[in-house]
């Protein structure tokens, strides 16, 4: 297994193998990094077609790695309306449906294959939104808050509410409401339907699973101290409580070799106020580092991603720096590459998600040891079939080594990525400079970047229908493409009901 892993020649190049501490092999070093694609129902629902034809066009890329998008452990706290949910009661149905996308993520030559060759490995993101849930979309009625570590609402504390303006502190407001203290039972459960999740993607055919414990979703609120007031045992002294209770669960139902992966985000360990202090970063980067290893120090997880950001401060959907978190990634994978006795197994691989947009960064991460495993979300929406155009090039350069095919990958990920900013004109000017003198910017951070988000979701719909990629659509136009089925169906109701009311008017009940 060490030679495989070892950090000399086998590490550079993004094609070779890579064995997780579970034992199973990955293909390559490149994952398709968790997306989030809006396709299940509105209110959440099961894999459906869409989703397969979806992951059927990934699975065709030869990515070591596929990951889902997130798949919600409860059914009342959903994203934006479209996740898919563990119900909380597993029927025969919901494996199967399931068992119907773990099927559609692995090649079709690897169906029923009896080989010692390593396969694309194909794993389940469970999550929790927690207080990040709005209301209505999160499938819960108005007026019905979230589930959350402490009382504490999104946009509320002193530092965000004094950069934002009324509109964006009126969105937060409505849109999320202060949440309610989960207490102990409440906390029983959440461990409850994440293991319910595991053995649901265990016995539907995935490799594992990937807890997502980072952009600000309940997991990590436990761990981060702006949404952690607690005064108890999954209070900030012990922010790891509840995400190795979760995990131990899972290990005791769902023994090795089904992979465990974490996602943790160095960002939720930074105050809302503190973004800009060298210092509190320093801080904050040590404790984050300390909580990597000590996740790493269960031997129990194959692998760590590093990621960053959360609804009050998105970076991972709004930074367009390359290897944003590489510095971080580099420190966590030394560190527990070193980890002291009783580590009895080989330290989890980390991989690295955010800004890895093209073939020389890859190479890089890998070479300089800032990852074990490179994680690409929009590039694999933009490129879906990444590896295996990088497996051609390779091959290509073995032949002809004064070739420069990797540029051209690289430049068609410069092509590819849309534009979604406007041009800085003197009317662009003066309908900001109107728009924050009465208060309506800054917007909240979370809509900016739901623009970015939208385009990709909706670029993902249509390559699933084997359509092309259209850079025409602008932010604007993705998000009402984004929505375009709810808003036939408001604007039918609306239609009704101004019909009803003018009849009602006009005609009134027993006027003849």
């Amino acid at each position: 297994m060490s030679d495989i892993n070892d950090d000399a020649a086998n590490r550079k190049s993004v094609l070779q193998p890579v064995i997780l501490p579970s034992g199973l092999a990955i293909p390559n070093r490149l994952v398709k990094a968790a997306m989030y694609e809006h396709m299940a129902s509105l209110f959440g629902g099961l894999p459906n077609s869409d989703h397969i034809a979806l992951y059927s066009l990934w699975s065709k890329g030869r990515w070591g790695m596929l990951v889902t998008g997130n798949v919600q452990v409860s059914g009342d706290h959903l994203t934006l309306g479209k996740d898919m949910f563990v119900p909380k009661v597993v029927s025969p149905q919901t494996v199967q449906a399931f068992k119907s996308l773990s099927d559609a993520m692995r090649p079709s030559s690897e169906h029923g294959q009896n080989t010692f060759a390593p396969r694309t490995l194909v794993i389940m993101q469970l999550s929790h939104a927690g207080r990040q849930s709005p209301i209505i979309l999160g499938g819960r009625l108005p007026f019905v808050p979230a589930l959350a570590p402490s009382a504490i609402g999104l946009g509320r504390d002193e530092a965000s509410s004094a950069r934002l303006g009324w509109f964006a502190k009126l969105v937060y407001k409505i849109g999320f409401p202060i949440p309610r203290a989960a207490i102990l039972q409440d906390v029983d459960n959440v461990v409850d339907r994440f293991v319910t999740g595991a053995k649901l993607a265990h016995d539907a055919g995935f490799d594992g699973i990937e807890l997502h414990a980072s952009h600000g979703y309940l997991l990590a609120q436990f761990i981060s101290p702006k949404s952690n007031a607690r005064i108890d045992a999954y209070g900030t002294q012990a922010p790891l409580h509840l995400l190795r209770r979760v995990v131990t669960a899972i290990r005791e139902d769902v023994p090795r070799p089904f992979t465990i992966g974490v996602k943790l985000n160095s960002s939720d360990y930074v105050g809302s106020g503190s973004i800009h202090n060298p210092k509190v970063e320093e801080e904050a980067e040590a404790r984050a580092l300390a909580h990597v290893v000590e996740v790493a120090s269960w031997d129990m997880i194959d692998f760590i991603e590093i990621s960053g950001g959360d609804y009050e401060n998105p970076q991972f959907m709004t930074t367009t720096r390359q290897a944003f978190f590489s510095r971080f990634a580099r420190k966590a994978r030394a560190a527990i590459r070193v980890l002291p006795p009783p580590s009895s197994s080989p330290p989890p691989l980390v991989l690295l998600t955010g800004g890895m947009r093209s073939p020389s960064i890859f190479e890089n991460a890998l070479s300089q040891g800032h990852a074990d495993i490179i994680g690409i979300g929009r590039g694999s929406v933009l490129i879906p079939n990444l590896p295996l155009l990088l497996e051609a090039t390779s091959l290509r350069k073995v032949e002809d080594p004064d070739r420069q095919d990797g540029a051209s990958v690289a430049r068609d990920f410069e092509t590819q990525e849309p534009t979604l900013s406007y041009s800085d004109t003197p009317f662009i000017r003066a309908a900001t400079y109107i728009l924050r003198t009465f208060g309506i910017l800054p917007l909240p951070t979370l809509i900016g970047a739901g623009v970015s988000m939208a385009w990709y979701i909706v670029m993902m719909s249509r390559i699933s229908k084997g359509k092309r990629l259209d850079h025409q659509v602008g932010g604007i136009r993705a998000i009402l493409t984004m929505w375009l089925p709810e808003l036939r169906v408001l604007v039918a109701l609306l239609c009704c009901c101004v019909s009803y009311f003018l009849g009602s008017t006009l005609w009134p009940a027993g006027a003849s």
